[in-house]
Protein backbone atom coordinates (compact mmCIF):
# COMPACT_ATOMS: atom_id res chain seq x y z
CA UNK A 1 0.00 0.00 0.00
CA UNK A 2 2.79 2.38 0.60
CA UNK A 3 4.60 1.49 -2.36
CA UNK A 4 1.19 2.10 -4.63
CA UNK A 5 0.83 5.46 -2.43
CA UNK A 6 4.12 6.52 -2.88
CA UNK A 7 3.78 5.76 -6.93
CA UNK A 8 0.48 7.90 -7.08
CA UNK A 9 2.44 10.97 -5.60
CA UNK A 10 5.16 10.46 -8.04
CA UNK A 11 3.21 10.18 -10.97
CA UNK A 12 1.28 13.39 -10.21
CA UNK A 13 4.27 15.38 -9.85
CA UNK A 14 5.44 13.63 -12.92
CA UNK A 15 2.28 14.42 -14.84
CA UNK A 16 1.31 17.83 -13.61
CA UNK A 17 4.05 19.55 -13.73
CA UNK A 18 4.95 18.47 -17.10
CA UNK A 19 3.96 22.06 -19.58
CA UNK A 20 4.69 22.38 -22.98
CA UNK A 21 3.34 19.22 -25.79
CA UNK A 22 1.76 19.12 -28.51
CA UNK A 23 -1.86 18.77 -28.83
CA UNK A 24 -2.25 15.95 -31.51
CA UNK A 25 -2.88 12.36 -29.50
CA UNK A 26 -6.39 12.18 -27.99
CA UNK A 27 -7.34 9.56 -25.93
CA UNK A 28 -10.60 8.45 -25.97
CA UNK A 29 -13.11 6.45 -24.89
CA UNK A 30 -15.81 4.04 -26.28
CA UNK A 31 -18.68 4.79 -23.79
CA UNK A 32 -20.22 7.98 -21.59
CA UNK A 33 -20.55 6.13 -18.05
CA UNK A 34 -18.98 3.19 -15.86
CA UNK A 35 -21.93 1.05 -14.23
CA UNK A 36 -21.31 -1.68 -11.60
CA UNK A 37 -24.09 -3.37 -11.30
CA UNK A 38 -25.45 -5.02 -7.79
CA UNK A 39 -22.75 -7.63 -6.65
CA UNK A 40 -20.32 -6.11 -9.38
CA UNK A 41 -16.89 -5.78 -7.74
CA UNK A 42 -14.60 -4.44 -10.92
CA UNK A 43 -15.47 -3.17 -13.84
CA UNK A 44 -13.52 -2.46 -17.33
CA UNK A 45 -12.90 0.41 -19.67
CA UNK A 46 -11.47 0.91 -22.54
CA UNK A 47 -9.54 3.96 -24.52
CA UNK A 48 -8.19 4.32 -27.55
CA UNK A 49 -5.38 6.43 -28.55
CA UNK A 50 -4.97 8.11 -32.05
CA UNK A 51 -3.22 7.13 -34.55
CA UNK A 52 -0.82 10.76 -34.35
CA UNK A 53 1.57 10.10 -31.29
CA UNK A 54 1.67 8.27 -27.88
CA UNK A 55 0.20 9.18 -24.89
CA UNK A 56 0.82 9.38 -21.48
CA UNK A 57 -2.16 8.93 -19.01
CA UNK A 58 -2.72 9.08 -15.55
CA UNK A 59 -6.41 7.92 -14.28
CA UNK A 60 -8.05 8.57 -10.63
CA UNK A 61 -11.45 9.26 -9.03
CA UNK A 62 -13.05 11.77 -7.19
CA UNK A 63 -16.20 12.42 -5.65
CA UNK A 64 -17.90 14.92 -7.75
CA UNK A 65 -14.86 18.04 -7.57
CA UNK A 66 -13.82 18.95 -11.19
CA UNK A 67 -10.57 20.32 -9.75
CA UNK A 68 -9.27 17.09 -8.41
CA UNK A 69 -6.10 16.43 -8.15
CA UNK A 70 -4.87 12.23 -8.09
CA UNK A 71 -4.16 11.16 -4.50
CA UNK A 72 -6.35 14.05 -3.12
CA UNK A 73 -9.57 12.42 -2.53
CA UNK A 74 -10.33 8.76 -0.94
CA UNK A 75 -12.88 6.66 -2.98
CA UNK A 76 -13.90 3.23 -2.86
CA UNK A 77 -12.94 3.04 -6.14
CA UNK A 78 -9.66 2.71 -7.46
CA UNK A 79 -8.23 2.46 -10.98
CA UNK A 80 -5.45 0.01 -12.39
CA UNK A 81 -3.04 0.63 -13.84
CA UNK A 82 -3.20 4.30 -12.22
CA UNK A 83 -0.36 5.48 -14.92
CA UNK A 84 0.93 4.00 -18.51
CA UNK A 85 1.53 5.31 -22.05
CA UNK A 86 -0.25 4.44 -24.89
CA UNK A 87 1.11 4.18 -28.11
CA UNK A 88 -0.67 5.34 -31.42
CA UNK A 89 -4.14 3.87 -32.22
CA UNK A 90 -3.18 1.22 -29.20
CA UNK A 91 -6.52 0.13 -27.47
CA UNK A 92 -6.20 -0.73 -24.38
CA UNK A 93 -8.37 -1.75 -21.29
CA UNK A 94 -8.42 -0.96 -17.82
CA UNK A 95 -10.04 -2.12 -14.59
CA UNK A 96 -11.88 -0.13 -12.02
CA UNK A 97 -12.18 -2.29 -8.66
CA UNK A 98 -14.94 -1.44 -5.95
CA UNK A 99 -13.07 -1.72 -2.76
CA UNK A 100 -15.47 -0.84 -0.29
CA UNK A 101 -19.12 -1.57 0.09
CA UNK A 102 -19.64 -0.12 3.58
CA UNK A 103 -19.86 3.76 2.68
CA UNK A 104 -22.02 3.26 -0.16
CA UNK A 105 -25.88 4.27 0.00
CA UNK A 106 -28.27 0.72 -0.09
CA UNK A 107 -31.86 2.47 -0.83
CA UNK A 108 -30.54 4.28 -4.38
CA UNK A 109 -26.91 4.29 -6.42
CA UNK A 110 -24.08 6.58 -5.87
CA UNK A 111 -22.27 8.39 -8.20
CA UNK A 112 -17.97 8.92 -8.58
CA UNK A 113 -16.01 10.77 -11.57
CA UNK A 114 -13.07 9.18 -13.37
CA UNK A 115 -10.37 11.43 -14.48
CA UNK A 116 -8.70 10.32 -17.63
CA UNK A 117 -5.49 12.78 -17.66
CA UNK A 118 -3.32 12.79 -20.96
CA UNK A 119 -0.61 14.36 -21.83
CA UNK A 120 1.33 13.57 -25.80
CA UNK A 121 5.03 13.80 -25.64
CA UNK A 122 6.95 17.01 -26.43
CA UNK A 123 8.31 16.85 -29.76
CA UNK A 124 11.82 18.70 -30.65
CA UNK A 125 9.65 20.87 -32.58
CA UNK A 126 7.74 21.63 -30.45
CA UNK A 127 10.28 22.53 -27.34
CA UNK A 128 11.49 25.26 -30.64
CA UNK A 129 8.52 27.02 -30.16
CA UNK A 130 8.83 29.73 -27.47
CA UNK A 131 6.64 30.59 -25.12
CA UNK A 132 4.65 27.07 -26.01
CA UNK A 133 2.10 26.32 -23.09
CA UNK A 134 -0.87 24.20 -23.59
CA UNK A 135 -2.95 22.23 -21.17
CA UNK A 136 -3.43 18.92 -20.90
CA UNK A 137 -6.33 17.41 -22.04
CA UNK A 138 -8.74 16.13 -19.23
CA UNK A 139 -11.48 13.78 -19.62
CA UNK A 140 -14.17 13.24 -16.63
CA UNK A 141 -16.89 10.17 -16.88
CA UNK A 142 -19.60 9.25 -14.29
CA UNK A 143 -18.92 6.27 -12.24
CA UNK A 144 -22.48 4.77 -11.28
CA UNK A 145 -22.54 2.08 -8.16
CA UNK A 146 -25.95 0.09 -7.66
CA UNK A 147 -27.14 -1.88 -4.65
CA UNK A 148 -29.43 -4.74 -4.73
CA UNK A 149 -32.55 -4.13 -5.49
CA UNK A 150 -31.45 -1.17 -7.92
CA UNK A 151 -31.37 -3.13 -11.51
CA UNK A 152 -30.60 -0.53 -14.90
CA UNK A 153 -32.23 2.18 -15.51
CA UNK A 154 -35.79 1.74 -17.40
CA UNK A 155 -37.33 3.98 -19.64
CA UNK A 156 -40.08 3.91 -17.64
CA UNK A 157 -38.71 4.94 -14.96
CA UNK A 158 -36.98 8.21 -15.91
CA UNK A 159 -40.57 9.24 -16.89
CA UNK A 160 -41.63 9.20 -13.20
CA UNK A 161 -39.13 12.79 -13.48
CA UNK A 162 -41.79 15.61 -11.87
CA UNK A 163 -42.35 19.13 -13.05
CA UNK A 164 -43.84 21.98 -12.00
CA UNK A 165 -43.36 25.46 -13.24
CA UNK A 166 -42.42 28.32 -11.41
CA UNK A 167 -43.40 31.48 -12.92
CA UNK A 168 -42.56 34.34 -10.93
CA UNK A 169 -38.48 32.82 -11.26
CA UNK A 170 -39.33 31.57 -14.90
CA UNK A 171 -37.55 27.90 -13.47
CA UNK A 172 -38.78 24.95 -13.32
CA UNK A 173 -38.96 22.53 -9.99
CA UNK A 174 -37.13 19.13 -11.26
CA UNK A 175 -38.08 16.38 -9.02
CA UNK A 176 -36.38 12.83 -9.32
CA UNK A 177 -38.36 10.49 -6.98
CA UNK A 178 -36.12 7.38 -7.80
CA UNK A 179 -33.02 5.47 -7.09
CA UNK A 180 -31.17 6.60 -10.01
CA UNK A 181 -29.06 9.91 -11.35
CA UNK A 182 -31.38 11.33 -13.91
CA UNK A 183 -28.97 13.29 -16.58
CA UNK A 184 -30.84 15.81 -18.75
CA UNK A 185 -29.38 16.83 -22.29
CA UNK A 186 -31.74 19.15 -22.56
CA UNK A 187 -35.18 20.24 -21.60
CA UNK A 188 -37.47 23.08 -23.12
CA UNK A 189 -40.73 24.71 -22.97
CA UNK A 190 -43.17 27.96 -24.34
CA UNK A 191 -40.44 29.88 -21.44
CA UNK A 192 -37.14 28.59 -22.78
CA UNK A 193 -34.91 25.74 -22.45
CA UNK A 194 -31.49 24.51 -20.26
CA UNK A 195 -29.12 21.81 -20.82
CA UNK A 196 -27.06 19.47 -19.09
CA UNK A 197 -28.54 18.65 -15.69
CA UNK A 198 -28.26 15.96 -13.50
CA UNK A 199 -30.36 15.16 -10.46
CA UNK A 200 -29.39 13.23 -7.69
CA UNK A 201 -31.89 10.31 -6.49
CA UNK A 202 -34.89 11.45 -4.42
CA UNK A 203 -33.87 15.25 -4.52
CA UNK A 204 -35.44 18.29 -6.45
CA UNK A 205 -33.75 20.59 -8.22
CA UNK A 206 -34.60 24.63 -9.19
CA UNK A 207 -33.37 24.85 -12.77
CA UNK A 208 -33.58 28.57 -14.26
CA UNK A 209 -34.81 28.81 -17.82
CA UNK A 210 -33.14 30.80 -20.44
CA UNK A 211 -35.20 32.82 -22.41
CA UNK A 212 -38.67 34.45 -22.13
CA UNK A 213 -42.11 33.34 -24.05
CA UNK A 214 -45.36 32.15 -22.77
CA UNK A 215 -45.99 30.05 -19.00
CA UNK A 216 -45.01 26.85 -19.62
CA UNK A 217 -47.92 24.10 -20.20
CA UNK A 218 -45.63 21.08 -21.24
CA UNK A 219 -42.17 19.98 -21.35
CA UNK A 220 -39.85 18.54 -23.73
CA UNK A 221 -36.62 16.71 -22.34
CA UNK A 222 -34.23 14.35 -23.14
CA UNK A 223 -32.72 11.74 -20.68
CA UNK A 224 -29.65 10.41 -21.40
CA UNK A 225 -29.19 6.45 -20.72
CA UNK A 226 -27.17 3.72 -19.22
CA UNK A 227 -26.19 3.39 -23.33
CA UNK A 228 -25.29 6.95 -23.59
CA UNK A 229 -27.87 7.33 -26.15
CA UNK A 230 -31.05 9.46 -25.53
CA UNK A 231 -35.06 8.84 -24.36
CA UNK A 232 -37.23 11.93 -25.25
CA UNK A 233 -40.11 12.82 -23.17
CA UNK A 234 -43.15 15.16 -23.87
CA UNK A 235 -45.20 16.10 -20.30
CA UNK A 236 -47.44 18.33 -19.16
CA UNK A 237 -46.39 20.62 -15.79
CA UNK A 238 -47.90 22.10 -12.87
CA UNK A 239 -47.93 25.64 -12.28
CA UNK A 240 -46.83 27.73 -9.08
CA UNK A 241 -47.74 31.16 -9.20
Amino acid sequence: MHNFRWWLVFSSALLLNVLPFSAHAVVNSEVTRVIFNAGDKSASLALINSPQQPALVQIWTDTGNPSSQPNEETTPVIVLPPVFKMQPGELRSITLQLTDTSVLPRDREALYWLNVYQIPPMTQTDAQVAQKVVLPLRIRMKVFIRPKGVGALKESDAEKLHVIYAGAQNQLQLTNPTPWHITLAGISCESGSASGIMIAPLTTVSVPLQGQGAPCSSVRYDIINDQGTLWHYNKAVSRLP
